[in-house]
């Protein structure tokens, strides 16, 4: 898999093979796909804080008007980086939960 963190791998390893496919299919319906598709709605419609789960990031954006453009431009380079981080998020929480679970 992809740029998962190593406490992530490692748990992975850990998994039987039913385990890791349910990691897996929660992970794939889970995560944020497109990287471009996050900087294209960034720079045209930025609702991207939203649908990366940061609701009070998202209406302070808005309130501020992108932070008077000049946290607009700069998110447009930070986009990419939110969604790794939030990939990663989601991934360390399934692996966590599957591990609790048996």
């Amino acid at each position: 898999m992809e740029d998962l963190p190593p406490v992530v791998l490692a748990s992975l390893q850990k998994m039987d093979d039913a385990q890791r496919l349910t990691f897996e299919s929660t992970y794939h319906r889970q995560k944020v796909s497109s990287k471009g598709l996050m900087v294209v709605l960034a720079i045209i419609f930025p609702i991207q804080h939203f649908l990366l789960g940061k609701t009070g990031l998202g209406i302070a954006f808005w309130l501020t008007g992108g932070g008077f453009l000049v946290w607009w431009f700069i998110e447009i380079f930070l986009v990419s980086r939110r969604v790794n981080e939030y990939n990663a998020a989601i991934a360390t929480n399934i692996a966590r939960d599957l591990r609790l679970m048996t």
